[in-house]
């Protein structure tokens, strides 16, 4: 369900479940069944008229475009929940996130994710409460190792039960692995790492990406857990041995020359392995205030290595041909183009509104040219506009995959892929 308020962003998080935004405080939901209602009538608008693909996605046109996969099985509509992609048994995999029975710990994974293959269908890999799972949590991170088939998950919230929820704070600080996530090389398996260092402060809404030359997990920004603006993060951590592997994992804290960037809670990041350059958009800069970015800053050095890490803003906060300021969107990247592709997230105004908008940056680290924005204008139908939704991206075919958040029509469980999300084809038809 969705409510308009002026003067104040209405956060439809059912991350957790009030925040106090503009000196008013609001609340997901009027009750669980209200919002109930509003879930399973989002459910069936998108799924009613949709074929269930049996074969692949089509391949011939070069122009971006939506395709929904209504994949069967056990996972459930949520929010707040962060997604890995496995290009060997071209799974989607996901961690906990929060439903309308409070927060999860379950593992699913979505086969043929990418709409290559075959029919996408929900595994349920480590069920929901399951011995030896992580607490259970929303508004984490997760990144992975994809040669040793290794999900890493730090910190998030866990909230009471119900709809309502709220977070249990302290927030997380918790670090987890699970082992053979893509299930290739045996039972996928917990295992909590104890770091030494540190650690940094628990929190939600942070950002994180992996350095696999280096096995180091970088993390930036997010929230204490009361989501005041005097609870925001702007520091930057790195976890060495991130994966469990190697020698003793260790947190170090980073002291970057320049910025921070000015969006802290919700902004999203991309990492380009090649020139160790860390790429941070948008992001929720004063809750108070309910002033949001759309800033794009690199760290240079971000892995901690080879140099003194530096803050650089790349595209000005309110910069002409930038997408709409914006927090909880999501970012994929091309590293072999220098192509960062953002989606969706709640952009700013005097009310909530969620957008299903897609940008792409060119030269997104900075090197080998001016950074450009330029909006894609995907053929087809297109995803509802939503918000704390996850994404994930196979770089070998070019595409993007969105699964749940919330929009107007409630929270979501389904799965969108976008062909050739780069943007970078010669008969891209671009929205002015």
């Amino acid at each position: 369900m969705r409510r308009k308020m002026r003067e104040q962003i209405v956060w439809k998080s059912a991350l957790f479940a009030c925040l106090s935004l503009g000196r008013a405080v609001i609340t997901m939901a009027q009750n669980g069944a209200g919002h109930l209602r509003s879930v399973q009538a989002s459910a069936s608008l998108q799924q009613v008229g949709v074929p269930r693909p049996s074969a692949n996605l089509p391949l011939g046109s070069t122009r971006p475009s939506w395709t929904l996969l209504p994949g069967n099985g056990p996972v459930t509509a949520r929010i707040a929940t962060p997604a890995v992609f496995d290009l060997a048994t071209n799974q989607m995999i996901i961690f906990g996130g929060l439903d309308e029975r409070g927060s999860l710990n379950d593992v699913e994974a979505l086969t043929n994710a990418n709409g290559l293959g075959g029919a996408a269908d929900w595994v349920s890999l480590i069920a929901n409460g399951a011995p030896g799972s992580p607490p259970s949590r929303s508004g984490h991170s997760a990144v992975y190792d994809e040669t040793n088939s290794r999900m890493v998950v730090f910190a998030g919230c866990t909230s009471t039960p119900g709809p309502d929820g709220v977070c249990m704070l302290p927030a997380l600080n918790d670090v987890w692995v699970l082992t053979n996530a893509n299930g290739l090389g045996g039972i996928p398996t917990w295992i909590q790492l104890f770091p030494a260092g540190g650690p940094p402060a628990g929190r939600v809404g942070h950002t994180a990406v992996y350095d696999s030359g280096t096995n180091s997990m970088i993390t930036f920004a997010g929230n204490d857990g009361t989501f005041q603006t005097g609870g925001n993060f702007s520091d930057v951590w790195v976890l060495s041995n991130a994966n469990g592997l190697g020698g003793t994992p260790t947190w170090t804290q980073l002291f970057p020359t320049g910025g921070p960037p000015q969006g802290k809670l919700a902004p999203s990041a991309v990492y380009n392995p090649t020139s160790n350059i860390m790429t941070v958009f948008a992001g929720l800069v004063d809750q108070n205030q309910s002033i949001f970015s759309n800033g794009v800053w690199t760290l240079s050095h971000a892995n901690g290595r080879g140099g003194t890490p530096a803050w650089t803003n790349l595209v000005a906060d309110g910069a002409p041909g930038s997408p709409m300021k914006r927090f909880f969107g999501s970012a994929v990247y091309d590293t072999v183009g220098n192509r960062m592709t953002i989606f969706g997230g709640a952009v700013s105004g005097v009310s909530f509104v969620d957008s299903n908008d897609v940008w792409v940056l060119s030269n997104a680290d900075g090197l080998g040219g001016t950074p450009v924005w330029t909006r894609l204008n995907p053929k087809g139908a297109r995803p509802v506009e939503r918000g704390q939704h996850a994404a994930a991206y196979d770089a070998t075919n070019n595409r993007m995959m969105i699964f749940g958040g919330s929009g107007p029509e409630g929270i979501f469980f389904s799965t969108w892929v976008l062909t050739n999300a780069n943007g970078h084809e010669p008969d891209d038809e671009e929205e002015q």
